[in-house]
């Protein structure tokens, strides 16, 4: 018999997760003499001091007792969630309906569904370095290309607009803006988002506007980028994931702001594509609705005063450490520290200081160059403070020790 012929698909070996590869090639040591910390990975479910509030828990046990989500759903989500959402992100220049919504499974699958709609093979989309590395994974995966543009640390993280000319051309077909800013904890102004609404309208170029962490702020008003335009059109990603604290739900969605129907053919495409792949929970899509409507006014802001108090610390205990410098974060659940490699001894770069702070202390922190970037790691705000103070006090050893002598 002539052997098989058992090869994975192109798509398939492209598929690959920067963020989740450099978690696991960086294990923090086992029978350690002191507690270990993972300060890298994004899940606020893992910390005792952001559980998921009452309400939100409750409505979705009433819908699931109630037996009326445990069918099939219409593939871009029940109506009732896509007309609530829509009312929730209209703004002066724009009303929606719910023809405008789709929803998906997670921010995730929303991102995929939305970059699967727009690129064929050979398409580029320009993504922020550091930035959210999904974006590049599933450009791999569609056989597109993901081209990076630089973010300033020393200006609020905001867009260096000329590397974005050097990476742009005709076959660039959106540009990701993630504000709030995972991982920078950067919340951009009104002013800065208009000029890159300005760019993007110079270029014809779609804007997708990865906002999960929609409101999650403690410095800056938020300004949505559907709110802010009428000609360039905003493709925005959602998600119940961060603004909850439920990224294990899966519940995303895809908003369209488009008010002069340039996106007609965008919108079939979506729909086509969401008839291919997975919908979301019934029961929790249809919790939505009364989410939006019943969650205390004052829940947004006691979450995010929790996140401030750790950037706030973890802030001014980087001042400390010669070697090591960070902008106060505004958003989102992070924050980035630089690392000034030619002030140390024997650190080349910010994957063999993570490799060596994990193995010689026990903490284990995001290198850059998972998140496209480099002389840099991501700390994420949720462990306890006790935690951070010890963690933190252990990075300002790590760094004494390996600092050049002079």
């Amino acid at each position: 018999m002539s052997n098989w012929n058992l090869h994975p698909s192109t798509r398939s070996v492209n598929s690959k997760n920067p963020i989740k590869e450099a978690i696991a090639d960086v294990p923090l040591p086992e029978n350690f003499h002191l507690p270990t910390y993972s300060l890298a990975l994004g899940d606020p479910t893992a910390f005792p001091e952001f559980s998921v509030h009452p309400l939100v828990i409750k409505l979705v046990e009433e819908n699931l007792l109630s037996g009326s989500g445990n069918g099939y759903t219409h593939a871009l989500g029940p109506k009732e969630a896509r007309e609530a959402l829509a009312a929730k992100y209209s703004y002066e220049n724009i009303q929606l309906t719910w023809e405008d919504v789709f929803l998906d499974v997670g921010g995730c699958g929303a991102i995929h569904t939305a970059m699967s709609v727009f690129l064929n093979p050979g398409d580029n989309i320009l993504i922020p370095a550091p930035g959210f590395p999904l974006y590049m994974t599933v450009a791999w995966n569609l056989n597109a290309e993901a081209r990076c543009y630089r973010l300033k640390p020393d200006q609020g993280w905001e867009v260096d607009f000329e590397s974005l000319e050097r990476i742009v051309d005709e076959r660039t077909k959106l540009l990701v803006i993630v504000n709030p800013s995972n991982p920078c904890g950067s919340v951009w102004t009104r002013e800065h988002l208009l000029e890159i609404l300005e760019w993007c309208r110079a270029h014809k170029v779609c804007v997708l506007a990865d906002e999960v962490y929609h409101g999650m702020t403690y410095g800056k008003p938020h300004y949505p980028m559907g709110s802010l335009t009428d000609e360039v059109p905003v493709i925005t990603i959602g998600a119940l994931s961060k603004i909850f604290l439920v990224p294990g739900w899966r519940c995303g969605w895809i908003i369209v702001y488009d008010k002069y129907k340039k996106c007609t053919d965008i919108k079939e495409g979506i729909f086509k594509i969401k008839n291919l792949l997975l919908h979301g929970v019934p029961f929790i899509a249809n919790a939505i609705p009364r989410l939006f409507a019943e969650m205390p006014e004052n829940y947004m802001s006691e979450l995010m005063q929790k996140v401030k108090d750790r950037a706030e610390f973890v802030y001014e205990k980087v001042q400390e450490i010669p070697g090591l410098a960070m902008q106060m974060p505004e958003g989102s659940l992070y924050c980035m520290i630089s690392i000034e490699t030619e002030k140390f001894e024997d650190i080349r770069n910010s994957v063999d200081f993570t490799e060596k702070l994990a193995r010689e202390q026990g903490i284990l922190v995001l290198p850059a160059e998972a998140l496209m970037s480099e002389k840099s790691f991501r700390i994420v705000l949720c462990s306890q403070l006790s935690i951070l103070e010890d963690a933190m006090g252990r990075i300002k050893e790590f760094v004494s020790f390996h600092l050049k002598s002079n």
